[in-house]
């Protein structure tokens, strides 16, 4: 069985460290899909990303093909796990308040209803 991950990448210094990450999933057949934030984008390039995972990387909540195509909502039924690596004070506040205004606060939110009933960690 092929277990699949989202990687909710955020904009910290430590952001580079997540393409080693992906890559040593990889490496175990895991499928690997991301969500890159605006902070995340200053620090590695969507193209890397998608490089290395094989699939299109999410930026915006807002984006027509990719909420035509996927949805944040799709994101998170079709993973088993959501990885947030690394995790920015903002991002954490974001999820302990139940925030959800860009798109990986809100797959997050998401994903924590559907495995909890609750859209708080």
């Amino acid at each position: 069985m092929r277990h699949s991950i989202l990687l909710i990448i955020s904009g910290s210094i430590a952001a580079y460290k997540s393409l080693d990450l992906i890559r040593r999933l990889r490496e175990h057949d895991v499928e690997v899909r991301c969500i890159l934030t605006a902070g995340g984008r200053k620090i590695i390039t969507q193209l890397s990303v998608g490089a290395l995972t094989g699939n299109t990387v999410y930026t915006d909540m807002f984006s027509l093909k990719d909420e035509s195509e996927m949805g944040h909502i799709r994101l998170t039924r079709e993973c088993d796990l959501v990885v947030v690596a690394p995790a920015t004070a903002n991002l954490i506040a974001k999820m302990a308040t139940g925030l959800a205004d860009d798109l990986a606060s809100a797959a997050f939110a998401c994903h924590q209803q559907k495995n909890t009933g609750s859209p708080r960690p």
